[in-house]
């Protein structure tokens, strides 16, 4: 609990977190990005092993 707010209203986004979540995605939105990159990247990795074995059983 931080001991600075008043007690008789609740805290806004901000002043409960420390941040608002607009603020997180813009500071880190270059981190966010690398990781969405690497999902893609695993999902068609996955994509592509299960095509290249189908083909290999149908025959």
């Amino acid at each position: 609990m931080q001991e600075h707010l008043p007690k008789d209203k609740d805290p806004n986004e901000s002043q409960e977190w420390g941040w608002t979540f607009q603020e997180f995605i813009t500071e880190n939105l270059w981190y966010l990005l690398a990781i969405l990159f690497l999902i893609v990247i695993f999902v068609y990795a996955r994509y592509r092993w299960r095509v290249r074995n189908n083909r290999k059983y149908k025959n």
